[in-house]
């Protein structure tokens, strides 16, 4: 219950801060050569931001997935010094012993992939087709010969 209420208040929404000293938090959809797209609301339009006046970009996720690590570490040494004991001392004793390395593996997984959607989308990714079971085909195949061969001029 204490693991959903934390994540339930983390945002999945960068905050981009603009050159004039503006910023939006908005969460990034998909971006190209020129500008971002982002979503301020979940029933919201995509809106244009122009790359050139992006200052900074603060991806959601990456203090989580600190955390997490964090979490999953300290787990990790509370593990090795008292599994061994754990069948001796009790259930109490047990939990505990366990609980943090169970509660930060998710933190540090769910951290993780939000960090890495976001910097995907602002890095040209789009993650709007993407459901996470199967990855999203390549928008051109490389045996696509419709146009001219490669390397030649067209002629008109």
């Amino acid at each position: 219950m204490a693991f959903l209420l934390l994540l339930s208040g983390c945002s999945t929404t960068a905050t981009i801060s603009r050159v004039d000293g503006g910023t939006y938090a908005a969460r990034i959809v998909r971006s190209d050569q020129d500008s971002l797209f982002v979503k301020t609301s979940s029933k919201g339009s995509e809106i244009a931001i122009p790359r050139s006046s992006v200052s900074d970009i603060d991806h959601p996720g990456n203090g989580m997935a600190v955390f997490g690590a964090l979490l999953t570490a300290y787990g990790g040494l509370n593990v090795a010094a008292g599994a061994s004991t754990c069948g001796e001392v009790g259930g109490a004793y047990c939990v505990g012993t366990f609980l943090p390395a169970a509660v930060g593996i998710p933190i540090l997984i769910w951290g993780l992939t939000t960090w890495t959607q976001s910097t995907g989308a602002a890095q040209g990714g789009s993650t709007a087709a993407y459901t996470g079971a199967v990855p999203s085909p390549p928008s051109a195949s490389a045996f696509d010969f419709r146009g001219s061969a490669p390397g030649s001029a067209q002629r008109r």
